[in-house]
């Protein structure tokens, strides 16, 4: 008589771990590949315009500040040039990290872009911005930590 034993649970997905042994650093040096090579022009991933590339560049630098250490340092560096030229000090008066964040948003995805790096860097620059400004900007950004964080099996 055969008897028929339960597999053991598949490598990597038994913890809840959906892609296997990733961690928030390896979300984002992938994110941040596929915006390189979508901006660059890539036959499979297509970012071609300034919607996607605004998107991708918000849920990048998301993934950048979840993942924190280098991947944070570079995130916060690139917004540090649109929040010193639009925030405090600027010559615009004080309009807040809410007020940043809009001018931010508008920017990424209201002018005519022909190159698609500008919406997606200033995309990195608002997730940054949208996690430090609270409110509504942060529900987003912060909704989307904690599902990557869930997906590499996180808290």
């Amino acid at each position: 008589m055969t008897h028929l034993a339960a597999p053991a649970a598949v490598q990597g997905i038994t913890g809840g771990h959906i892609l296997g042994a990733i961690t928030l650093s390896g979300l984002a040096l992938g994110a941040a590949i596929a915006l390189i090579l979508g901006v660059r022009g890539s036959d499979i991933i297509k970012i071609d315009n300034k919607k996607k590339a605004a998107w991708w560049g918000i849920i990048t630098g998301t993934l950048f500040e979840a993942a924190g250490g280098t991947w944070a340092d570079v995130a916060q560096g690139i917004s540090d040039v649109p929040k010193s030229a639009l925030g405090a000090g600027s010559g615009f008066g004080d309009p807040g990290l809410g007020g940043t964040a809009l001018a931010i948003t508008l920017l990424a995805f209201g002018p005519k872009w022909k190159r698609m790096v500008w919406p997606a860097l200033l995309g990195i620059a608002g997730a940054v911005v949208f996690g430090q400004a609270g409110g509504a900007w942060g529900i987003l950004v912060n909704v989307f930590r904690m599902a990557a964080a869930k997906i590499v099996g996180g808290a």
